[in-house]
């Protein structure tokens, strides 16, 4: 059942400094759905308020990832002792929505770090909807509604006017001083009928509870990952 979160209480929400949560950890399971197939992940992410997101991946397969705001990421196979490391701004820690939220940067939902702005606003009872733009023409539109000044849906659409994808926000519960969405859903939508639909659902979420993950570190020995070589 949502947990309906009123203007008041958004406010007091608000007026607590980000980061007043230094750690925060969560079960995680995302499943996908391309073409009738479903395949499923479990991972558990473990997210400090310096931006630094350890995430341990269960299933299909057992490995780390660990990446900055910078989106510096490491990936390592414990099983091979092998990491592989690559730099990508996609990748930061800025856009995961554990970071987002514990760090109260719900408003724009990350979009800021890839330049957009916020370029129109409207407001209707207990909803409101804010657009936001980019810079680059290439970029599509994206829109996003709140309910109590809470994220529960975001779409991007084309300079086209075709709708690219859209996201669900839902389950909203409060950990500590945090209010996050257990339960998001990102429809996209592809050239023919290949859209996909993303389910990830949070569950065990621990606010500033130590765990050894938050600190691991790929091995110093770990040997550089041979990727196969493609072109050939």
């Amino acid at each position: 059942m949502k947990i309906k979160i009123l203007t008041l209480a958004f406010l007091i929400l608000a007026a607590v400094p980000a980061g007043a949560q230094r750690k925060v950890s969560a079960d995680v399971e995302v499943k996908t759905v391309i073409n009738g197939k479903v395949t499923t992940v479990t991972k558990s992410v473990y997210c400090t308020n310096n931006g630094r997101l350890v995430t341990l991946f269960h299933k299909p397969t057992t490995y780390y990832s660990v990446v900055n705001q910078k989106g510096e990421m490491q990936i390592y196979n414990p099983s091979s002792n092998e990491v592989f490391s690559q730099i990508d701004q996609t990748l930061s820690s800025n856009t995961d929505l554990v970071y987002l939220f514990m760090n109260g940067r719900i408003d724009d939902l990350g979009l800021g770090w890839f330049g957009y702005k916020a370029s129109a606003s409207e407001k209707d009872g207990q909803y409101a909807k804010k657009t936001f733009t980019s810079s680059d023409p290439s970029k599509p539109r994206v829109e996003i509604v709140y309910e109590d000044w809470l994220p529960i849906y975001c779409e991007y659409t084309g300079r086209d006017g075709k709708l690219l994808s859209k996201k669900y926000l839902s389950n909203y519960q409060r950990f500590g001083h945090m209010v996050m969405p257990l339960r998001v859903t990102d429809i996209s939508y592809g050239t023919k009928k290949d859209s996909s639909v993303v389910r990830t659902l949070y569950s065990g979420v621990q606010v500033d509870q130590d765990d050894p993950n938050f600190n691991f570190e790929v091995p110093a020995g770990a040997k550089p990952m041979e990727l196969p070589e493609t072109g050939k």
